[in-house]
């Protein structure tokens, strides 16, 4: 009995999550037995409101994406529906899998504009950070040292993106009319204490490949080559980039 209910469970799931129910073309699927007695209707109904609860957020996520698509924009989130069945209600989860499906649509047909992809990948930066959650505090205790150290790292919240496209104008402003300009664009995205939302940063190649390498509790002195350390370290805790640990 036990098993028939579970089962009967993770097929009401599947049903709910299938392209077949939400987009109303359970008619040309054979029946399912273990769904006897449920009324298919109010099944639709509760799949199509779940599904727009998701296109909902990931059209939250990438606003600017979406924008561009134009006309195309209900195809693209169908065929993203149809392909990737919900696992999760999770709003990141859902921007990535998006994202994920956007870049196995542009392997077969590059993205117009081309600018598009860096929009897009953006945006899911944006997402990211938005979404970070501070969990590495107990593990950097653990680190003893000699005596006392200032060490640095990149702050959790701060998201790398390179661009083909300087793309900020678009994230910053809205599509409008203006076409942004192609040349290599090194990003930095962060979630600062304050106004609460993502800013978005275009920084130099030093201040980019010194994010890049702290992933993990650094000491100053191991970075070498960086130019003037001691200064690099003040503009980047006055950007939030980092976190100094005395």
């Amino acid at each position: 009995m036990t098993n028939r209910l579970l089962n009967r469970q993770v097929r009401l799931l599947e049903q709910l999550a299938s392209p077949a129910t939400i987009f109303g073309e359970e008619a040309s699927e054979p029946a399912d037995p273990v769904l006897q007695g449920i009324d298919h209707a109010l099944l639709r109904l509760e799949a199509r409101f779940c599904c727009n609860k998701r296109i909902e957020k990931v059209i939250a996520a990438f606003p600017r994406t979406c924008e561009i698509f134009g006309a195309a924009q209900g195809l693209i989130l169908r065929g993203f529906v149809a392909a990737n069945p919900q696992t999760d209600v999770s709003s990141l989860v859902n921007a990535r899998q998006f994202y994920a499906f956007l870049l196995a649509c542009w392997e077969r047909d590059p993205p117009e504009p081309a600018y598009l992809s860096d929009v897009a990948a953006c945006e899911l930066a944006m997402v990211e950070a938005r979404n970070f959650v501070e969990d590495r505090a107990a593990q950097s205790r653990k680190r003893r040292s000699s005596g006392p150290k200032r060490d640095i790292r990149r702050r959790g919240s701060v998201v790398l993106l390179r661009c083909a496209h300087d793309i900020r104008s678009i994230i910053e402003e809205g599509v409008g009319n203006v076409v942004p300009p192609r040349r290599d664009t090194l990003l930095v995205a962060v979630l600062p204490a304050k106004p609460y939302d993502v800013k978005i940063f275009e920084v130099a190649r030093v201040v980019f490949d010194l994010l890049a390498r702290l992933d993990d509790w650094t000491d100053p002195i191991a970075l070498s080559g960086a130019g003037d350390i001691e200064k690099l370290i003040r503009h980047l805790s006055e950007h939030e980039f980092i976190e100094v640990r005395n």
